[in-house]
């Protein structure tokens, strides 16, 4: 499956592998792993079926976007801004072929 971005999970400045959420039983971790398998359809069924919160929508939106649905990311991401943040992951798009890592502040500055 080609995706126009990868999604990198980082926390205290070190990005997260699935080593990292091996243990952890939440629906919102086991997705977050499956992210970093880059496993993303996987990883929207384990959202699916988190708490709501920031993350959980941020996260559902970015895998919508890498896989270029556009208007369901713009759902996500309005979703996400009605929730707030529950963990101290921070969240990334990744492009490997250009050398670009960029960083997701708030749902507002996404480019829709």
């Amino acid at each position: 499956m080609r995706v126009k971005f990868r999604i990198g999970i980082y926390k205290n400045g070190k990005k997260l592998t699935k080593k990292d959420f091996q243990g952890l039983r939440k629906p919102l971790f086991i997705g977050m792993r499956y992210i970093t398998e880059f496993k993303y359809l996987e990883a929207t069924k384990w959202l699916f079926l988190a708490e709501d919160s920031h993350e959980k929508y941020l996260l559902l939106a970015l895998i919508n976007e890498s896989l270029g649905q556009e208007e369901q990311a713009r759902e996500f991401y309005e979703n996400a801004a009605n929730f707030p943040k529950t963990t101290d992951y921070e969240f990334f798009k990744e492009f490997p072929e250009k050398g670009e890592v960029l960083p997701i502040r708030s749902t507002s500055e996404q480019l829709f």
